[in-house]
């Protein structure tokens, strides 16, 4: 197992202010205001859990479906203790073909972020890492979540009257809710049309860069070319600087190569630390991210 330590503090207002926002208007475009105040209290709620609760735990799962076929599914978990927090999220997707899945762990524990893949028996440590909460004292932090709100508000439109109160146990509410396409806010439509346009009728004849296969295994691989050892937890804890020239010249190889080419194309990095240039995007997808004549490209499928 191996340790990367990354120095320097962590900014998560910024990025906990979009998740928050975001969570928000994502999810509560399917809530309203009826007479048991459902979008009101669902609003509540999330910005209750997201702000200030210091101790609960949330499970989440989501899956995509194309013409019944599934082709994506993400499962969370999330658990907060005061600062201290847990996030699990496990993610399969079928669109390439080939039924590929990810794992991932982060803990964040004394001042430290733990991140820890499952899949390469990997972890990363963030040193005097922020907890994931902004600081609400903040007036520009008020702020911004007042317009994330008022934002959200406006999206949501008039699909606050499907959201029907079901039943209330105690403090305990179920709600019910059903969304045809023809009820969708205009402003929401436009915007999906703008995102499926843009993508399918995007110019990928300049796209440029370098990607891996899989990244840990062919660090691991040039690591043992360049030092003679094996990557273990001792090793990187003791040789920090060693590490840190490693890393630079394994990136360097690689952007090296792509600068060969002019910067143009796709330098596609397997995992025993070999490569495979791409002139196109094209050519990259069709011989990599797709992978077989089953593949699905779903933002085309949609159209625009």
């Amino acid at each position: 197992m191996k340790k990367i330590n990354f120095k320097g503090k962590k900014h998560a207002v910024t990025a906990v202010c979009l998740l928050a926002g975001m969570f928000v208007l994502t999810s509560s475009v399917y809530a309203n205001y009826d007479n048991a105040r459902g979008y009101t209290n669902y609003k509540e709620a999330v910005k209750d859990l997201i702000l200030y609760e210091d101790n609960f735990s949330a499970e989440g799962d989501m899956s995509i479906f194309v013409d019944g076929e599934k082709v994506a599914a993400t499962k969370a978990t999330f658990k907060v203790d005061g600062k201290d927090y847990y996030i699990r999220t496990a993610m399969e997707e079928e669109l390439s073909g080939k039924g590929k899945q990810y794992e991932n762990i982060q803990i964040h524990q004394g001042g430290k972020l733990y991140y820890y893949y499952p899949e390469t028996n990997s972890y990363w440590i963030s040193e005097n890492a922020e907890g994931f909460r902004p600081d609400m004292s903040d007036p520009a932090v008020k702020k911004g979540i007042r317009f994330v709100e008022l934002f959200a508000d406006a999206m949501v439109g008039d699909l606050k009257n499907n959201f029907v109160l079901t039943s209330k146990e105690g403090d305990n509410r179920t709600y019910s809710v059903d969304v045809s396409g023809s009820q969708i806010p205009e402003i929401v439509h436009a915007g999906l049309s703008l995102v499926f346009t843009a993508s399918n009728t995007a110019d990928t004849s300049a796209v440029s860069y370098v990607t891996y296969e899989n990244y840990e295994k062919a660090f691991d691989a040039y690591f043992e070319e360049q030092t003679g050892k094996k990557v273990t937890e001792t090793s990187y804890s003791e040789s920090d600087a060693e590490y840190n020239q490693v890393v630079e010249d394994f990136s360097e190889k690689y952007d090296n190569i792509l600068q060969e080419k002019n910067n143009k194309g796709i330098v596609y990095v397997k995992a025993d630390g070999s490569y495979t240039y791409y002139k196109t995007y094209a050519e990259y997808e069709k011989a990599v991210q797709l992978g077989n004549d089953t593949a699905k490209n779903m933002m085309a499928m949609l159209g625009s």
